[in-house]
């Protein structure tokens, strides 16, 4: 009974120590859960200190523009603490902390927007010189049609003259066959009437 009672009154003593240990854990997970990235402002660079405050130990330095995972701020000293691109956990000073990206962070990216935007000016130029080479060829094109229509016209037109001119041909010589058919034909009449006279007067002289 007496073995139990000290082991209970050892696991009382402990029983602090542990809920201490736990409440930390959970508060370095409530911080961690809330980290965010800010950057290093556009200075050359910032040291990293070993506490809040530039009395505490130097750890190293950052470089200007480096993107570090804030973890938390200590307002009344005026640093943060922060996780850098090393990996290294330290304090900095507040006013070398930005929420948008730096000069540094951001030139890359703007250069890179701008090859893009060259890259896409160049393809649009290029298309739009295509689909004015294409409208040239078109209008060449157009302007062939038309003179190749002009002249198809022209050939119409003398075509419709000759064909005119053939019935115009056709109709007289139609009218001039006529013409000798009935002259041809008064003439034999003619010829018939006075074909029977003569006989009757041959045959009175006898």
């Amino acid at each position: 009974m007496t073995i139990f009672l000290r082991q209970l009154i050892r696991l009382m003593c402990l029983l602090p120590g542990l809920l201490f240990i736990s409440s930390t854990v959970l508060a370095q997970d409530a911080e961690r859960s809330s980290e965010q990235t800010v950057y290093i402002s556009d200075d050359l660079y910032t040291f990293i200190h070993a506490g809040p405050g530039r009395n505490y130990r130097i750890l190293g330095s950052v470089v200007a523009g480096t993107p570090v995972t804030l973890l938390q701020r200590n307002d009344e000293e005026g640093f943060v603490e922060i996780v850098d691109d090393k990996q290294r956990t330290g304090w900095v000073d507040n006013r070398f902390i930005s929420d948008t990206p730096s000069v540094r962070e951001s030139v890359p990216q703007l250069e890179e927007s701008l090859q893009q935007a060259q890259a896409d000016l160049a393809q649009t130029q290029q298309q739009n010189d295509l689909l004015n080479q294409q409208i040239l060829d078109l209008s060449s094109r157009n302007e062939q049609l038309q003179a190749k229509l002009q002249e198809v016209q022209q050939q119409h037109g003398e075509l419709q003259q000759q064909l005119a001119s053939i019935d115009n041909k056709i109709q007289i010589e139609w009218l001039t066959r006529g013409g000798i058919i009935a002259l041809g034909g008064l003439i034999l009449g003619v010829i018939l009437m006075l074909i029977p006279r003569k006989r009757r007067r041959n045959d009175n002289w006898m």
